[in-house]
């Protein structure tokens, strides 16, 4: 009986052994030990080198905004140096409207010289010992000449201001001092309501 147990014994090691071969393949078909390693290292790789890519666009970006916004502050003439973003903005906005004004203005100015008489048409002339005004008008474009013996410091200036007061786009204007007399000549855009704007800046400036 005893060598019938030890037979059995026998027999079920080789059973186990056998199974046990079946299971494990051989090490040649088996795959390298840090090949699993390598590939999870080379997809942590792959998306650390996307991330970083992400980062350099957007420094990129940042960096052509701030370029941008460095030229608006030089272009825009009412911006501060250390103003804000915001106010960049809405300032140089506001200076494009203004801009679009200008321009407007400068258009309808260039399509009433375009259409104005050959020859200006004179519209006013006044005289007194001390002073002259003489205005012609050609188009919505007036002339104006003004010669004063009474040369005072800042006469000149509350002339051109005539002008502004009443709207009157100067383009051109010339002053001269010649043996004490004041010359000055001035050329402005005076609009579709000339003859009331005129009359204004005569009486501005013949009370000065």
């Amino acid at each position: 009986m005893k060598k019938d147990g030890e037979e059995d014994d026998r027999d079920l090691s080789k059973l186990i052994l056998a199974d046990t071969a079946s299971a494990i393949p051989p090490l040649s078909q088996q795959p390298p030990p840090m090949a699993e390693g390598r590939a999870a290292s080379t997809s942590t790789s792959r998306k650390r080198t996307r991330t970083e890519a992400g980062q350099e666009t957007e420094r990129g970006r940042r960096e052509k905004m701030s370029d941008m916004y460095a030229l608006l502050q030089t272009m825009v003439p009412t911006l501060f140096p250390k103003a804000t973003r915001v106010k960049i903005i809405s300032e140089t906005a506001e200076y494009i409207k203004e801009l679009e004004r200008r321009r407007d203005r400068l258009e309808e100015m260039k399509k009433s010289i375009g259409a104005v008489a050959a020859t200006p048409i004179l519209v006013s002339q006044c005289s007194n010992p001390d002073s002259s005004l003489r205005v012609t008008v050609s188009g919505n474009v007036a002339f104006f000449g003004i010669q004063s013996v009474r040369v005072r410091r800042g006469l000149a200036t509350q002339i051109i201001m005539a002008f502004e007061k009443h709207e009157a786009q100067v383009f051109a204007a010339n002053v001269a001092v010649n043996h004490g007399l004041l010359m000055v000549t001035v050329t402005a855009f005076v609009g579709n309501n000339r003859d009331d704007i005129i009359d204004k800046i005569i009486r501005d400036i013949r009370n000065l």
